[in-house]
């Protein structure tokens, strides 16, 4: 049976190779994958990791601390990537601006009988979204009190 470990370096090698179409084979049947703006079910998760790829080609990660406790792993990593492609969030969607950008990212992932029950990715979607000078349209109605 695979430890919580295994599975996260197991998910990270399929990211690194981009076998994304084998990443449900990590998880539980009733295990979810989510980051800010968005929770998926295992099957949904590599098209969503597809268009994170899409919009970062280069994207890469250096793993910058881990710790692991009975039924699970929690990873701090770094990401870096340039965006030349379109990248769709929760707040809207972001033309590839051509900038290179870096964001800290913590997974707390869950593990149950050798697969993963629960990923919760967590990172600054704000930052990286200046990061990358986006701002958000403002409502065609919108007006200021005054």
């Amino acid at each position: 049976m695979r430890s919580a470990r295994e599975l996260v370096e197991s998910q990270y090698a399929m990211l690194r190779q981009r076998d994304l179409a084998r990443l449900p084979e990590l998880y539980a049947d009733d295990a979810f994958y989510s980051m800010p703006g968005l929770t998926v079910r295992p099957i949904e998760l590599p098209a969503l990791l597809r268009a994170w790829s899409g919009a970062f080609p280069d994207l890469r990660s250096e793993l910058t601390g881990l710790v692991e406790t009975a039924g699970g792993v929690v990873v701090e990593q770094r990401m870096t990537g340039t965006h030349t492609g379109a990248l769709h969030t929760a707040l809207g969607a972001v033309a590839p601006t051509g900038r290179a950008v870096s964001w800290d990212v913590v997974d707390v992932v869950r593990a149950r009988h050798g697969l993963i029950a629960s990923w919760r990715s967590y990172f600054d979607q704000g930052l990286l979204l200046t990061d990358l000078g986006w701002r958000p349209e403002p409502a065609a109605d919108a007006t200021l009190a005054a």
